[in-house]
C-alpha cells in the first residue's frame, strides 16, 4: 500500500521537468506509457495523470511509491484533484465530457505553439487523437445519447490546395465528404449529430505552399444544405447560437440594414458572414442559378441586392443565388428584376439577354422569392446608375 501523500509543490516540480526534458522523454526517464485516457490539464497543456502523480511522490518523499499509484479516479485521479488539478477523460461516456476533453486537446495544442514547442500542432493533435492519419472524416462512435444512429464526427482532413480561406476566414463552406464520386452517408450523418450535440471538431488542412506541413483549427458545425451538398463551418471558440439546417427566414422581421459602418464594412465586417450568408441563400432558393439553369455549387455565388458596402442585410431574402458571371454583371448594373413583375429588366443600349446568358428572364419559377423591399431598392439604385456608354466601369467604384 502506497504510504504518505503529495503535495501541490512536488506536483509542480514534476510538471516543470516534465516541460523541460519533453514528454517522450520524461516517460522514459520514469519508465511510463503514453496514457491512454487521464490528463492532469495545467496551465491549458495536458500530461500523464498517472506519471504525473508518481514522479510528485518521489520529489515529495525521495523516493518512488511503493507500489505505485494506480492510474485512474480511485488513486492518481482522486490524489490530483484533491489538489485543485483538473483530471481530463479521452475516452469520456457523455457529450459533456466529450466536449470538454475536445476543448482540452485544443487549449493544448495551443499552450504548446504559443510555448515554442518544437512538435507541429498537428502531430501534437495526433498524440491525443487519432486525428491525422488517413483522409476523410474520423469517426468517434456513439455512446450515450445517439442521435441519427451514427457516429461522432471529430475531424476532418482536407488535402486540397484549393482551400487557403480555410486558414484565414472565421467561417468557410466545406463539400460534404465522397469516396468515389459518391457521397460517404455515414460520414456526412456523424457531421451532422456533431453539429446538433454541440461538439467541435478538428479540421487540418495542407495549404500550398506548404512550409511547416498540416495545419490544424478548431471548428464548429454550424450548419448544411443538402441541396448543395454543403456544411458551414466556423472558427470561433464557442459554438453557434443556433445550428442551420433549413429556410425559416420569413419567421423572423426583416430588416434591409443591418452591417455597421461603412469604414467596418470594408475592412473587416464583409467577408466574416458571406460564407453563412451563401448556406443561407442555398437554403432559400436551392443551390441554382434561377436564370441559367446552373446548378454546380462551386460555380454558384450569394448576391446581395441591397448590397454590403450600402449597409445591406445579410439576411437570405436580400440575396440571390447566380452563376459567377451573372453576378459581375448584377454588381456592374447590367441588369435588375422589376420589383412587381419579377422579370429580368436590361438597359437599352445592352447587353442583351441573350449576350448575358439568360434562358429565364424572370424570378416566377422560385419557390420563395427575394423581399420586395429589396427588390424596390435594387431597382430604383438601377434606374439611378448612368448608362453604359456613359460609365464604361458599368457601375460605381467601389461596388462588390
Amino acid at each position: 500500500m502506497v504510504r504518505g501523500g503529495i503535495g501541490r509543490e512536488a506536483v509542480l516540480k514534476a510538471l516543470k521537468e516534465y516541460d523541460r526534458v519533453g514528454r517522450d522523454a520524461f516517460l522514459a526517464a520514469h519508465d511510463f506509457k503514453r496514457a491512454r485516457q487521464f490528463y492532469v490539464q495545467h496551465k491549458s497543456k495536458l500530461y500523464e495523470a498517472k506519471a504525473i502523480a508518481n514522479v510528485a511522490y518521489r520529489y515529495e518523499h525521495g523516493a518512488p511509491p511503493d507500489p505505485p499509484i494506480s492510474g485512474g479516479q480511485a488513486d492518481a485521479n482522486r490524489r490530483l484533484g484533491a489538489l485543485g488539478f483538473t483530471i481530463v477523460d479521452l475516452v469520456p461516456d457523455t457529450i459533456d465530457g466529450e466536449r470538454t476533453w475536445r476543448q482540452a486537446v485544443w487549449s493544448h495544442l495551443q499552450a504548446r505553439k504559443a510555448g515554442g514547442d518544437r512538435v507541429p500542432p498537428p502531430q501534437s493533435l495526433h498524440d491525443f487523437t487519432d486525428c491525422g492519419e488517413g483522409h476523410g472524416v474520423w469517426l468517434k462512435e456513439a455512446f450515450a445519447a445517439p442521435i441519427r444512429n451514427a457516429g461522432l464526427a471529430k475531424g476532418v482532413l482536407d488535402t486540397g490546395s484549393h482551400r487557403s480561406d480555410i486558414l484565414t476566414e472565421p467561417s468557410v463552406l466545406y463539400p460534404y465528404p465522397t469516396t468515389d464520386g459518391r457521397q460517404v452517408d455515414s460520414d456526412i450523418d456523424a457531421m451532422k449529430a456533431a453539429a446538433e450535440l454541440r461538439l467541435p471538431i478538428f479540421v487540418l488542412v495542407t495549404p500550398t505552399p506548404c512550409p511547416e506541413g498540416r495545419v490544424a483549427r478548431l471548428a464548429w458545425v454550424e450548419g448544411w444544405d443538402d441541396h448543395s451538398s454543403t456544411f458551414l463551418l466556423s472558427f470561433d471558440d464557442s459554438p453557434p447560437e443556433q445550428v442551420l439546417t433549413d429556410d425559416r427566414s420569413d419567421e423572423e422581421p426583416f430588416t434591409l440594414t443591418g452591417s455597421g459602418s461603412r469604414h467596418e464594412r470594408r475592412s473587416v465586417r464583409v467577408r466574416p458572414e458571406q460564407s453563412r450568408f451563401k448556406l443561407r441563400v442555398f437554403q432559400r432558393y436551392s443551390a441554382r442559378c434561377p436564370l441559367s439553369g446552373i446548378s454546380v455549387p462551386e460555380m454558384l455565388e450569394a448576391a446581395h441586392l441591397r448590397p454590403v458596402a450600402d449597409d445591406g442585410t445579410n439576411d437570405p431574402r436580400n440575396g440571390i443565388p447566380l452563376n459567377a458571371a451573372l453576378h459581375r454583371a448584377f454588381d456592374a448594373h447590367l441588369f435588375v428584376f422589376h420589383p412587381t413583375t419579377l422579370e429580368v429588366v436590361t438597359r437599352p443600349e445592352g447587353p442583351t439577354l441573350a449576350q448575358l446568358g439568360v434562358t429565364t428572364p424572370n424570378l416566377r419559377g422560385l419557390a420563395r422569392q427575394p423581399h420586395g423591399e429589396a427588390l424596390r431598392w435594387r431597382y430604383d439604385e438601377w434606374r439611378r446608375q448612368p448608362r453604359a456608354a456613359d460609365n464604361p466601369s458599368g457601375g460605381r467604384k467601389g461596388q462588390p
